[in-house]
C-alpha cells in the first residue's frame, strides 16, 4: 500500500497520518513489527516520523505463508464472483455453502473455493461478514490485512449498510423496527432467542408484498447478532419460510427464504447480488400477477 504525502498532510507523523485513512490501531501495531512493515522513500521509520511532502509511505501489507490457514484446503467449488480487485473480492454466495470451516465442514465453504482460486499465492481467509450457511447473497472478503482492518472500523462505526430480502410466514403490512436483544438457548451453541439479559440487537424492516400465507420483506440489520433477522421474524410472529431451526421446512424451497441483496461500504462500493432461483420461484407461486423486482 503506497501514499505519497501531498503538501496539506507535510508535517503529520505517520501514526496521524495513517489513523485519519482508516488504519486501526491494530494493524498499525502489526505492521510496526514487521521487517520493513513501515517505510519512506524505502528507509524503515518509526510512526513518530514526521511526513514531508513528495514523501513516498509504504506499507507492507502482503500475505506470507507462514499468515496462512494450513488446514484450509483449496477445493474448486462454483461460486459467483461479483466484484474482485488486489483489496477485496465481492461473492454471491449460494444458499447451500457455509462461510467459514467448522467441525462439520472442512473442505465445502466459501473459504476452500476461495483459496483455490487464490491458490497461486499465500491466502488469507478474511470475510467482513458472515452469511449462515442456508443463507445466500453478498459476503465481501479482504483480501489484505489493511483492508480487512479499514472495512472492521467502518462496521464499527455503523457506515456499512445491509439489505436483506426474506419471505415470512403470514401476512405482514407497512414497515417497523425491532429492537430486541438477542442470546443464546441455554448452552446451545447453535440457537438464539430474544432474552432480556441478551446484547442489543436492531432490525428493520418493510413488507414489499403481502398475503394471508406469505409476506415477502425487505430487511435492515442495524446491528450484528447472531441469527439476528431470523430470530427477530420469529419473535413478531413471522419467522421466515423454510427456517428448519426457527419455524419449519418447507416443500417449495429447501433452505431459509434469506438473502443478502446488497451491501454498501461507502468509499469502498456499493454491491448488489440478484435473488436466485429458488427464492423467486417461492414468491411466484404466490404472487403470479405482481412484478417482482429487486
Amino acid at each position: 500500500m503506497k501514499y505519497i504525502i501531498t503538501k496539506d498532510k507535510s508535517g503529520k507523523s505517520i501514526k496521524e497520518f495513517l489513523r485519519e485513512n482508516g488504519l486501526s490501531a491494530g494493524l498499525l501495531k502489526k505492521l510496526k513489527k514487521i521487517e520493513n512493515g513501515i517505510t519512506v522513500n524505502s528507509v524503515h521509520q518509526n510512526v513518530t516520523y514526521r511526513l514531508q511532502e513528495n514523501d513516498i509511505l509504504n506499507l507492507l501489507i502482503t500475505d506470507f505463508e507462514e499468515d496462512t490457514n494450513e488446514y484450509l484446503e483449496p477445493v474448486d467449488l462454483p461460486i459467483e464472483i461479483i466484484f474482485e480487485n488486489e483489496n477485496i473480492t465481492v461473492v454471491n454466495k449460494p444458499g447451500n455453502m457455509p462461510t467459514h470451516q467448522s467441525l462439520n465442514n472442512h473442505n465445502n465453504t466459501l473459504a476452500n473455493a476461495l483459496r483455490y482460486r487464490y491458490r497461486d499465492k499465500p491466502y488469507v481467509f478474511r470475510a467482513s461478514n458472515r452469511l449462515d450457511k442456508d443463507t445466500s447473497g453478498i459476503v465481501i472478503t479482504a483480501n489484505n490485512r489493511y483492508y480487512a482492518a479499514m472495512i472492521s472500523e467502518k462496521i464499527k462505526r455503523g457506515e456499512v449498510m445491509k439489505e436483506y430480502i426474506a419471505v415470512v410466514s403470514g401476512k405482514l403490512d407497512g414497515d417497523g423496527v425491532i429492537d430486541a436483544p438477542i442470546d443464546r438457548v441455554g448452552k446451545s451453541i447453535i440457537k438464539r432467542m430474544v432474552r432480556e439479559d441478551g446484547e442489543g440487537a436492531l432490525t428493520e424492516y418493510k413488507s414489499l408484498f403481502s398475503c394471508d400465507d406469505i409476506s415477502v420483506v425487505s430487511v435492515t440489520p442495524k446491528t450484528g447478532r447472531t441469527h439476528q433477522i431470523r430470530v427477530h421474524m420469529a419473535h413478531i410472529g413471522h419467522p421466515i419460510v423454510g427456517d428448519s431451526l426457527y419455524f419449519e421446512s418447507n416443500e417449495y424451497i429447501n433452505r431459509q427464504a434469506l438473502h443478502c441483496l446488497r451491501m454498501d461500504l461507502g468509499d469502498l462500493g456499493s454491491y448488489y447480488a440478484p435473488v436466485p432461483e429458488d427464492m423467486l420461484s417461492l414468491i411466484r407461486r404466490y404472487f403470479k400477477d405482481e412484478e417482482i423486482v429487486f
